[in-house]
């Protein structure tokens, strides 16, 4: 049984082909970063209807972060225009009030080797950036 109900044969292979390979990231993300609690996520969304996006990441929830700082950073896999033609989008993201992006993929087609590309980079950017505890500082000139 998948996950995500409803869905469309790319977003089926995503969920079959990423959510084990976000498992088995989590030990080693573990060890970078022992104060986040790391964590595998699949869900769907859209305004047309429930399933109109489909999202996979993980996501880690960092200890003992200040108020005003984002307390959740995460890589971020979405899938969108299904009805039309697929986009994939690829990202390690802090969660608010900053947003920034920490990494982001460029895919210019909506294949799984293109996703596999560029994983391993995220997957690094995300636990660099869950080790460090808080989005980098962006100076300006």
């Amino acid at each position: 049984m998948t996950v995500l109900s409803h869905t469309h044969p790319l977003v089926l292979q995503l969920e079959n082909d990423l959510l084990p390979l976000f498992r088995a990231a989590l030990p080693p993300l573990a060890l970078a970063a022992p104060q986040a609690l790391a964590s595998v996520f699949a869900f769907s969304s859209g305004t047309a209807s429930a399933f109109q996006d489909y999202h996979f990441g993980i996501s880690c929830l960092l200890e003992d972060v200040p108020e005003d700082a984002p307390e959740e950073v995460a890589l971020l896999v979405s899938v969108t225009g299904l009805a039309a033609s697929a986009q994939l989008s690829a990202q390690v993201v802090w969660g608010q009030p900053s947003g920034a992006v920490e990494a982001q993929a460029q895919l210019a087609d909506a294949t799984l080797p293109a996703l596999h590309a560029v994983l391993p980079g995220l997957l690094s950017a995300l636990r660099l950036a869950a080790s460090r505890g808080a989005p980098p500082i962006v100076t300006t000139a």
